[in-house]
C-alpha cells in the first residue's frame, strides 16, 4: 500500500508541471543543516549537510482562497557523516554517505504576499546512496537500507522574507527508504534546517 501511495505521488507531481514550460536556469539555491534522529528503532548518528539548485514552476497549480499551490524542482547534493568515535560502540556499516536526490515539492503558501509569509512543502523524489549499509550505535549489524536506490519523502514549514522574498529559512523531516523495491527496507530519518535564496 504505501508503495502504491509513493509512486502515484511521485508520478502526480512529475506529470502536472510538466506541462508547463520549464527554465534550465535555476531559480535558486539552498544550504542545510541536521541531523539523524532516532525511529524505527534505529541507532545512527549522523551529521547531514546539504546543497541544492532549485527550479520554480511558473504558474501555481490551484489558487483557493487566500492561498495557491505550486512547488519547485529539487536537485540536490547530501552529505551524511557519522558522529560515533573510536570509543563507542559501533556497527559494521558506512561512517560516510554521499546521496544526489531530485524531489519535485509542492509548495502552499499566501497568493498575495508582503514582507514576511509562511508556506507549506511536501515531496516524494528520488535518491542514490553511495553506500547501502549504515554505521550505527550498540548494534550488531548496519542499517541495512536494501540498496542505494531510496525514495526521498520530506514535509518542511518555513518563512519567506527580503524584498522580493528572495530569502527563506525552513525547518523540517526528511526520510529515506525504498518502500520495498529491495529485499530489505530499513531507513533513516532527519531534521533539517534550511537557508535558500531566489536568484
Amino acid at each position: 500500500m504505501i508503495k502504491k501511495i509513493l509512486s502515484l505521488s511521485l508520478l502526480c507531481s512529475l506529470y502536472i508541471p510538466a506541462v508547463q514550460a520549464i527554465d534550465l536556469t535555476p531559480s535558486g539555491l539552498t544550504i542545510g543543516l541536521g541531523s539523524s534522529i532516532h525511529l524505527d528503532n534505529q541507532k545512527a548518528d549522523l551529521t547531514a549537510y546539504r546543497t541544492s539548485l532549485v527550479w520554480d514552476w511558473d504558474t501555481p497549480l490551484v489558487t483557493f482562497s487566500s492561498w495557491q499551490l505550486g512547488g519547485y524542482f529539487d536537485l540536490a547534493l547530501n552529505y551524511w557523516k557519522s558522529n560515533l568515535g573510536s570509543s563507542d560502540i559501533r556497527s559494521p556499516g558506512a561512517s560516510e554517505i554521499t546521496a544526489a536526490s531530485f524531489t519535485p515539492v509542492f509548495r502552499l503558501e499566501p497568493a498575495n504576499t508582503n514582507g514576511l509569509s509562511v508556506f507549506f512543502d511536501a515531496g516524494v523524489g528520488l535518491s542514490y546512496l553511495s553506500d547501502k549499509d549504515i554505521q550505527q550505535e550498540k548494534q550488531s549489524s548496519a542499517i541495512n537500507m536494501g540498496g542505494r536506490s531510496q525514495f526521498e519523502i520530506r514535509t518542511m514549514a518555513g518563512i519567506q522574507f527580503g524584498e522580493r522574498q528572495q530569502y527563506e529559512i525552513a525547518y523540517g523531516w526528511y526520510h529515506y527508504s525504498n518502500a520495498g523495491i529491495h529485499d530489505e527496507n530499513e531507513g533513516v530519518d532527519f531534521q533539517l534546517i534550511h537557508f535558500g535564496w531566489r536568484l
